[in-house]
């Protein structure tokens, strides 16, 4: 205990119990201060200031101070968050600059009396200008939280009676209770907005079902999706938009209700329909909550897997173009073409040669887009890495150059060009140059360029042809799609679109200055 001045402090004895430092002074008045201190922690408000300056104001009174405060310490800092009406709540200093830097070295009540005499050249009395002042360290189950003070800046302290001690400790004990809830508040203030945000994650459907399988509640997400609100609350699950729309969706939703009513945790996949007509795939998982060995309540989960979904589909359309357009088709020109090589003599044995080439060479596209398919994942086609764009070019013109004698095609190529890509890039600018000649007609006039733009590669391949309409421009590369003049399967550009995309490029086209389309591809560059 920190002492100063003439100030006794006598040994702590109950003024209630009438023993031989008591009487019946002290006993009255420490009785009055017990009721009007059991009054005010009954009349304390909403807040923790709420709740403690009627308190404080209690001990200000019955312990003859001013003004009495509640000081939470941290970093070196002192703030004021609960007082009587003459000290502000906010109100900081640095703790080197306070009484309360003695108070927290100190164990017990720090009774301070003529600071004015005693502690002249302390930096708080320099300060504050006070002249008596009494703290403790308020010390709840997780530590040190700052201290509680009652100060004098007119009259100096005229002895410390056993009921005032008395009194001061019932004060501590009450603020280190309410410090103590005001935590377990934070905590659990805390805790439900963690769990409000999960709870309304954007990215998930997650509803709270009855045993029965009654939504009891639903997300922000999930009622957004079908612009609905609570009316929806109170219906079974399978009976409300999100799975009335179908009665085979409905049904695997009941079925997996019942399931988990018996404890068994639920997976599977379902289609929704939302408000606006959009449809998206879900994965869903159903779980119960148990207490006690009984399921209390079932939690109902749904993430968007429209994406996967579409990848998985992706995948099948390569597939079904591996197995009916193009191994089955090659099968049978092979070997005509073998034949026809066998067979032919001068310029037709040429031409017999070259589609033995080119059906040997969409053999070996085949397998590598077989490859592709099986490292498929969420993360990119394959592995990209530093591949020189030149060769690659070079390659593609004199394949898209054998497809007609009298096409001219003319290259522009800055030296050094690396692209982030793999070992499907020649097929995929073979299959713009390839595509340029096809729809450019016979003569047709091709002119390929490329340059670094910042971090990108950008190749033009520009023709003279009948061009594309703009309201064409985008759909071609989306699957399935042809040209109105085109008789392929509509693989090509769909590919190459996929391709560039999981390089980290993009591809689009413009008009040429030749007249016709330009092709703009961009690849990261390395």
């Amino acid at each position: 205990m920190f002492n100063s001045g003439e100030v006794e402090i006598r040994a702590m004895g109950d003024p209630l119990d009438g023993d031989e430092n008591s009487d019946s002074t002290a006993q009255d008045r420490h009785l009055t201060a017990m009721q009007d201190l059991t009054a005010a922690m009954a009349a304390g408000g909403t807040s923790f200031a709420e709740r403690i300056e009627p308190v404080l104001a209690v001990g200000r009174e019955h312990l003859d101070f001013s003004e009495g405060y509640v000081a939470v310490v941290s970093d070196e800092e002192h703030e004021v968050v609960a007082s009587t009406d003459g000290i502000p709540v906010g109100m900081t200093s640095p703790l080197a600059e306070t009484f309360c830097r003695h108070t927290l070295a100190e164990d017990g009540i720090n009774v301070l009396s003529d600071l004015d005499e005693t502690l002249t050249d302390d930096p708080a009395q320099d300060r504050f200008d006070l002249r008596s002042y009494v703290g403790t360290a308020l010390q709840p189950q997780e530590g040190v939280y700052g201290t509680l003070c009652f100060v004098n800046d007119s009259a100096p302290l005229d002895g410390w009676s056993d009921w005032q001690q008395t009194l001061f400790e019932h004060l501590t004990q009450w603020v280190e209770a309410e410090i103590e809830r005001e935590r377990a508040l934070d905590t659990r203030e805390r805790s439900q907005r963690l769990l409000e945000a999960t709870f309304n994650s954007p990215e998930t459907f997650i509803g709270i079902l009855d045993t029965d399988g009654t939504l009891t509640r639903a997300n922000e997400t999930a009622l957004a999706f079908i612009d609905a609100d609570d009316t929806v609350f109170g219906e079974p699950l399978w009976e409300t938009p999100w799975w009335d729309h179908d009665e085979a969706v409905a049904r695997r939703c009941q079925d997996a209700i019942e399931r988990v009513r018996a404890g068994e945790t639920v997976r599977f996949e379902a289609e929704h329909i939302g408000a606006d007509g959009q449809r998206i795939s879900t994965a869903v998982v159903a779980r119960p909550v148990v207490a006690d060995g009984t399921v209390r309540k079932i939690i109902i989960e749904g993430t968007d897997i429209t994406d996967l979904k579409r990848h998985e589909e992706q995948m099948e359309f390569f597939n079904s173009i591996l197995r009916h357009d193009i191994l089955n088709g090659m099968t049978v020109i092979e070997a005509r073409a073998e034949t026809l090589a066998d067979d032919l003599d001068g310029t037709q044995a040429t031409y017999a040669e070259t589609i033995l080439d080119w059906s040997r060479d969409i053999v070996d596209l085949t397998q590598k887009v077989r490859s592709v398919l099986s490292t498929m994942s969420e993360d990119g086609l394959t592995e990209a890495e530093a591949m020189p764009l030149e060769p690659v070019i070079e390659g593609a013109v004199n394949k898209a150059a054998s497809m007609d004698e009298d096409c001219t095609v003319e290259t522009d190529i800055d030296d050094g060009l690396t692209v982030v890509a793999d070992d499907l890039l020649d097929d995929v600018v073979g299959n713009i140059l390839t595509n340029a000649v096809e729809h450019g007609g016979p003569g047709s006039t091709i002119e390929v360029t490329a340059e670094r733009v910042g971090s990108m590669v950008r190749l033009h391949i520009a023709d003279d042809g009948p061009g594309i309409s703009p309201d064409e421009r985008d759909t071609i590369f989306e699957k399935g799609e042809r040209g109105t003049q085109s008789t392929g399967t509509g693989f090509g550009l769909y590919f190459v679109s996929v391709m560039v995309e999981s390089y980290g490029g993009d591809i689009w086209v413009e008009d040429s200055d030749l007249g016709g389309s330009e092709f703009v591809v961009e690849f990261p560059a390395k």
